[in-house]
């Protein structure tokens, strides 16, 4: 396990969750505010052989969120380790079931605690679409403020199955972390 919060529990990914990635990664309706309108075009296969591949650590990969109580695997979430200018990232999924109960809002708390006080990062920035209002409010409930926008384009192989992601950028610095953690 990485960390926990208060209803969830947040680990590596293991062999044995082939399956739910390809389901989330699949699902039309978590995959498109990230440019995959028809969901994530792999196979479970290339899932599985990546998961096997992955480094011990648990930065920059798709880290499983559960539920404490049922075990249930609702959504991923990731770990993005500092860039050259300290900025960390963090990313959210979870299943349309498990969406609007509050879980997003507290694995991003957990992510934020956790990068602040394991890594030496100066801040961590989320690229919400500009379309996932629920993504948006979630930076904001850390604390995260607006600091931009942008666009991206996947490659010309990919376009056939994917779409541009028009986004906001939010971040959240440490010293406002630190300000009201008091």
């Amino acid at each position: 396990m990485i960390f926990e919060t208060k209803r969830l529990l947040i680990r590596k990914a293991e062999e044995k969750d082939t399956l739910f990635f390809f389901k989330l990664w699949t699902d039309r309706e978590v995959m498109k505010f990230v440019g995959f309108p028809r969901g994530l075009n792999i196979t479970e296969e290339e899932i599985r052989k990546s998961i096997l591949k992955q480094s011990e650590g648990e930065y920059n990969k798709p880290l499983v969120i559960q539920l404490k109580d049922t075990g249930e695997t609702i959504g991923e979430c990731m770990l993005g380790l500092p860039d050259k200018n300290g900025i960390s990232e963090t990313d959210v999924k979870l299943f349309p079931i498990f969406q609007g109960k509050g879980y997003g809002k507290e694995v991003k708390k957990g992510l934020v605690d956790y990068l602040f006080t394991h890594t030496e990062c100066t801040g961590i920035k989320a690229t919400p679409n500009k379309l996932n209002i629920a993504s948006q409010k979630m930076q904001e409930s850390v604390g995260a403020r607006y600091a931009g926008e942008g666009s991206s384009k996947f490659p010309e192989h990919m376009r056939e199955y994917t779409e541009e992601v028009h986004f906001y950028i939010y971040i959240l610095y440490r010293k406002d972390w630190e300000c009201h953690r008091k």
